[in-house]
């Protein structure tokens, strides 16, 4: 992405801002927004499209509609799409890098039946409207980004616009057809604001903040047939309360996520996990002080096996922290936001295949429009896949950096016969014959590129 710089609309910052972690642990801040152009406060995690670059969204900056972003790694920072009432507005949820290229994402509000819309946009900021949500018959205010299916469908929830609706997910097709999969009880979900995961079973499986037969939020799975296979409700107090982030599937099997409130040390949130029969157990009770309280956003899996994430409060200056934490429990404060740097993080950092992480800030800051920060901590380049499941005979999407002359790639030791090199940060591969789920490896002129998570093979 080219940007002319006395157009630019952000500062990026080149010396490292705030605390420095340790050896090959350092916190930037990349870009700071100025609110120009309807770009401020951006929310939500981040995510990489097949040119290697960031793409974001900024909900409501100066009381605009809306916008999304396109944020190359080296801090150029452009707006691709700015939203108005008919296309939709209030984007709060990240976007999703589907299969066809293009990102998928949702807004809030507007849209012909006033209830927010589902749409696509491409990474040249191509905008389309692909579903309006009409509240009573197909659910109200989506405030999450939808999945891609291994099936090749996108699903999705919607909020039901705070209780006065009821929550579902729902299906939409490569065809255009949208279904309603499941509606919730309030006993059940309600206000669910975090998109949807696909486990292992190919189930769905995700998060509501409230709701539930307590009050405090619940988990959920669902098939694609829109059966509800499971609902686990939170008892709150020191069982964790309001689960406002998103689940995540670790290489262990097991599943992990985040409560905004509760756990044994004063109410300050929990980080739980939960086995394959649906037993929840608190793996981490925050304490506020110097590892944080709050974490409003979810967690992921990086390349090291640990989790990553960000509480919204507290730390050394009281504007949030980044953390680390094994799946065994063994937790670390990396990092205190400050205001000069940005502030409340509503969302884990994601990590980019060049090793770094991103993140978004959507306050404080410079010109008090929020950031984008980086972290770093000393981990190489790897391999990502759009969609992380396939079986044999199909063509696998890989992202990355240094394709050009990559003379091999290979699924869980079998070799692939056909792959081709579409650009420097994006090919694609055949899943041979015999492949089993595990690990892909890719050679490049470089050195051997290993994949961030298992392929998971299918029938």
């Amino acid at each position: 992405m080219k940007i002319d710089l006395h157009q630019a609309i952000a500062v990026v910052v080149t010396v490292i801002l705030g605390i420095t972690l340790g050896s090959a642990q350092t916190v930037k801040e990349v870009v700071s927004f100025t609110g120009n152009n309807s770009l401020g406060n951006p929310g939500g995690i981040l995510s990489q499209a097949r040119n290697g670059e960031l793409y974001g969204t900024c909900p409501n900056p100066k009381d605009t509609f809306g916008s999304i972003f396109g944020l190359a790694p080296d801090g150029n920072l452009a707006s691709l799409y700015t939203f108005g009432s008919q296309g939709g507005f209030d984007p709060r949820a990240s976007l999703t890098l589907a299969t066809d290229g293009n990102l998928y994402g949702t807004a809030v509000g507007g849209g012909t039946g006033d209830n927010g819309v589902l749409f696509r946009v491409s990474s040249k900021g191509v905008y389309t409207v692909l579903h309006n949500f009409m509240a009573d018959s197909d659910g109200a205010g989506p405030e999450a980004a939808p999945i891609e299916g291994s099936d090749g469908n996108l699903y999705g929830t919607t909020s039901g616009e705070a209780g006065i609706f009821a929550s579902t997910v729902y299906k939409y097709t490569p065809a255009g057809s949208f279904t309603t999969l499941y509606e919730f009880g309030n006993v059940q979900a309600e206000s669910i604001s975090t998109a949807l995961i696909e486990g292992s079973d190919g189930n769905l499986y995700g998060t509501s903040p409230k709701g539930g037969a307590f009050g405090y939020g619940s988990i959920f799975k669902v098939s694609k047939d829109g059966t509800l296979l499971y609902n686990y409700s939170f008892p709150g107090f020191q069982s964790g309360a309001f689960p406002y982030g998103p689940l995540v599937q670790a290489s262990n099997g097991f599943y992990y996520g985040t409560t905004y409130l509760g756990g044994s040390a004063a109410g300050y949130g929990t980080i739980f996990k939960m086995d394959s029969k649906g037993t929840v157990s608190i793996v981490y009770s925050f304490a506020a002080q110097s590892d944080g309280a709050n974490p409003y956003g979810g967690l992921i899996q990086a390349t090291d096996g640990n989790l990553y994430g960000t509480t919204s409060a507290a730390g050394t200056y009281g504007y949030g922290t980044i953390f680390r934490i094994s799946t065994t429990g063994r937790f670390k404060a990396l990092y205190s936001f400050s205001s000069a740097i940005g502030e409340t993080p509503s969302a884990a950092p994601m990590q980019h295949t060049s090793g770094m992480f991103y993140g978004s800030l959507p306050f404080g800051s410079k010109f008090g429009y929020g950031a984008i920060y980086s972290l770093d901590m000393g981990l190489g380049p790897f391999v990502a896949f759009v969609l992380p499941t396939g079986k044999t005979g199909q063509t696998a999407q890989i992202l990355g950096q240094g394709f050009t002359g990559t003379t091999s790639v290979v699924f869980h030791g079998v070799p692939a016969k056909s792959f081709k090199v579409e650009s420097d940060t994006y090919m694609t591969a055949v899943i041979p014959s015999g492949a089993t789920t595990g690990s892909v490896v890719v050679t490049t002129p470089s050195g051997k590129l290993t994949s961030n998570q298992a392929f998971r093979i299918t029938k």
